[in-house]
């Protein structure tokens, strides 16, 4: 009986440390993209760790939707794109604001720049493990 009681307790705690060591991971990874995309000028719309429902969100000062969802495995950052950005009249001075700051009118080094960024985090973070 309580064979079975401390099974059951180890795996609770296996499966608890696995998501946490993950979304840390997955954290690190988008942090990575959100922040080179800021650097190079583009407007990160919401940052999510886990899909889902969303469990919690705020936004803050730079209009970025942080949020925590049910499923921690995995994570994304949704970078405004050209079509979701210019819904308003061309002629409009914030469709100009807004088309400078999307991913699809950055300039390619800055998309690239951006898209690399997760797995160079994800390297720093492996090399500052390792060193440790």
């Amino acid at each position: 009986m309580f064979d079975s009681l401390n099974l059951i307790a180890d795996a609770s705690i296996n499966i608890f440390s696995f998501i946490i060591a993950l979304s840390i991971i997955v954290f690190i990874h988008e942090y990575g993209h959100y922040i080179v995309g800021r650097w190079c000028g583009i407007k990160a719309e919401i940052f999510s760790i886990g899909f889902g429902p969303v469990i919690f969100s705020r936004i803050d000062k730079f209009g970025t939707k942080w949020q925590i969802a049910a499923l921690p495995l995995g994570g994304f950052v949704k970078f405004i794109k050209d079509d979701e950005s210019l819904n308003f009249d061309k002629k409009n001075s914030r469709d100009v604001f807004f088309q400078a700051r999307s991913f699809d009118t950055a300039p390619l080094m800055a998309r690239t720049l951006t898209v690399l960024a997760g797995p160079i985090a994800n390297f720093i973070l492996s090399f500052l493990i390792l060193i440790s």
